[in-house]
């Protein structure tokens, strides 16, 4: 193992007790999407406490700090992702959320806690960095729109020339990281579709009326069908319908409902693909039922694009630190990151981190039971540091 990283895994260690009692009392205090003021002072507080200081505010609660090495060179990046979810917490543990219905289900109190770890490594070894390290955490990934766009319209990415960033995965074991080239996420697309017309119906006489249910019902079987008959199969997509609101009697037909869900897509051909077809498909029901169809589509996001030569770097160094069993070429996910908004702007890379290793940590992402093996903090955060360093040591600066 190369000294640089033996040494950043001691000192790492030594943190240990702190990151666990960090992502633990985040993980009480969750806070949802441009809902992070709390969260955000916290990791603020403690980041001045290193004596750091903080950027003004970025999409409202996010921010970043620099590490500014004492050799010149370029800066790259690394975030971090700190909204919660508004899902319950229904696991008995002493950490278990304290804010009933809000829990951090998809580890984003891990990602801001690794952030820290990383910041107060780095800081103490800037003699090892040639250029600039920046630490940013972002609010909202969860939300639709995300934050990602506002952190770059903000000025998140000014003078960076590569960004980095990772997720809990508990399909993978503890101590291994996972990842592929080019796409690793797939592309997303939140759509709400609701359908009018002038005024209710009995249920016993819908001829008189508009059956906005049952169009609603026709509309989604046509969608459903896109997905595998109308795209290629060999590229997949998933189309989910998720909520339906409508009716308040059991005898009315109501002259309005609307109902949401995601398309998502290996391809960003696909994205448009399937956008155009949603589009028309609610546009020929309008006509041939006579009801008003409206679509809205949120922002969405692109598929998070993992650059192959960073992709390489970071390969070689698992592989050769910590064997080769220690990195696993995963395929590609068909969820959705917002942390793809960056790597569409400076080459990037989404890495997979480990955290499975008993029942209790195998459980899905975004589930009321997701927790990790808390082990992984203090090994993480000096495998990224080592990663960032050897970037700046290594890499040509490359747009």
């Amino acid at each position: 193992m190369e000294p640089l990283l033996t040494t950043l895994q001691k000192e790492a260690a030594t943190k240990q007790e702190n990151l666990i009692s960090l992502r633990r009392t985040l993980h009480q205090y969750p806070e949802v999407g441009w809902n992070e003021e709390g969260t955000s002072e916290r990791l603020r507080n403690m980041l001045q406490a290193m004596g750091l200081t903080c950027s003004s505010p970025l999409a409202k609660n996010g921010f970043y700090v620099d590490i500014k090495g004492t050799q010149p060179g370029p800066t790259i990046a690394w975030r971090a992702d700190m909204d919660a979810l508004p899902i319950s917490d229904q696991k008995e543990v002493p950490y278990k959320s304290k804010i009933d219905g809000f829990g951090h289900m998809c580890g984003h109190d891990v990602h801001s806690t690794v952030a820290m770890g990383i910041t107060s490594l780095l800081n103490q070894h800037r003699d090892h960095i040639k250029g600039t390290i920046r630490i940013f955490w972002q609010p909202a990934e969860e939300c639709n729109p995300s934050g990602a766009p506002v952190m770059i319209e903000d000025g998140v990415l000014k003078d960076v020339s590569a960004v980095y960033a990772m997720h809990c995965d508990p399909n993978l074991p503890s101590g291994t990281y996972g990842m592929r080239p080019k796409e690793e996420t797939a592309a997303f697309d939140a759509f709400k579709i609701t359908i009018k017309t002038e005024h209710t119906a009995h249920s016993a006489r819908p001829h008189l009326g508009r059956d906005t249910i049952w169009i609603a019902h026709q509309v989604m079987s046509q969608i459903y069908q896109i997905s595998g008959r109308i795209t290629d199969a060999l590229h997949p997509t998933v189309i989910s319908i998720c909520m339906f609101h409508g009716g308040y009697a059991i005898n009315v037909i109501p002259d309005e409902v609307y109902f949401t869900g995601t398309a998502r897509s290996a391809r960003d051909t696909e994205r448009r693909f399937i956008r155009k077809k949603v589009t028309e498909i609610a546009e020929a029901a309008a006509k041939v039922y006579d009801v008003d169809i409206s679509i809205d589509f949120g922002k969405g996001a692109p598929s998070v694009y993992n650059n192959e030569r960073l992709f390489s770097h970071f390969k070689d160094i698992v592989r050769k630190n910590l064997g080769r069993s220690a990195f696993i070429t995963k395929d590609q996910s068909m969820g959705a990151e917002d942390f793809s908004f960056y790597t569409h702007e400076v080459p990037g890379l989404f890495i997979r981190v480990g955290t499975c290793e008993s029942e209790c940590t195998a459980h899905a992402l975004h589930s009321n039971y997701f927790d990790i093996d808390e082990s992984i903090l203090s090994g993480t955060c000096a495998l990224a540091s080592y990663t960032l360093i050897q970037h700046l040591e290594n890499l040509p600066l490359q747009k």
